[in-house]
């Protein structure tokens, strides 16, 4: 057996019970049905890393899905990471873009990229040819590129694009800010997961100090 065959197994053994796993199928029908569709889904809840394999997948959609990430580091992060669940380098599959670096190829069909890129993108090609979905991850930092490429996006979709998606997800999402500008988008919500935690406490020997026993507990 494959090493690649090997790994995309192990990481879809420890992926498959993500949190926003259980609402996959809710969002994927959301998309089917929805211009643009909400999520909110705390950190580690696989939203960023796992859920984008997931609709690239199931979701039918036939053109490219372009993620935005704020930040250049994250971008490439991810980037790497679901290139690997798939046991494939950045250029195959999944891609990435941003100043000055780029990663994508001709079969890319999953590509991360940078604020700037994607305004760029539209200042090109307005009606974003060939693309299905975008989403916008880690909404909730709320930078004016970020604000800037959601307006220029809706506004694709209701002067060039209606059947342009767009996925704005998040984890603290500005619900009511964003249900009154989007009231016709569902807003799905991931909970997060929490583990039990045991404490135990060390008991002092008689020569210790209260502050001995703090340090070595640490």
């Amino acid at each position: 057996m494959g090493k690649n065959v090997v790994s995309q197994r192990e990481n879809n053994a420890q992926t498959g019970a993500l949190p926003v796993g259980e609402v996959l199928s809710e969002i994927l029908s959301a998309l089917r049905t929805s211009p643009q569709v909400l999520l909110h889904a705390p950190t580690g809840a696989g939203k960023s890393t796992w859920l984008p394999l997931q609709i690239l997948k199931y979701s039918g959609l036939p053109g490219r899905i372009i993620m935005l990430e704020p930040r250049r580091l994250a971008a490439k992060n991810v980037a790497y990471r679901l290139a690997q669940q798939l046991g494939e380098q950045p250029g195959q599959t999944v891609g990435y873009r941003m100043r000055a670096e780029s990663k994508s190829g001709p079969n890319t069909r999953l590509e991360v990229v940078t604020e700037g890129i994607l305004t760029r993108m539209l200042q090109q090609d307005a009606e974003l040819t060939g693309v299905s979905l975008v989403i916008l991850d880690e909404f909730h930092e709320r930078s004016l590129q970020a604000d800037l490429a959601l307006a220029l996006l809706l506004d694709v979709q209701q002067g060039l694009r209606d059947d342009l998606k767009l996925l704005i997800m998040s984890a603290t999402l500005d619900n009511q800010r964003l249900s009154t500008l989007l009231p016709s988008a569902p807003a799905i919500v991931s909970a997060g997961r929490s583990f039990p935690v045991e404490r135990s406490y060390q008991p002092l020997s008689s020569h210790e100090q209260l502050e001995d026993g703090g340090c070595q507990s640490r």
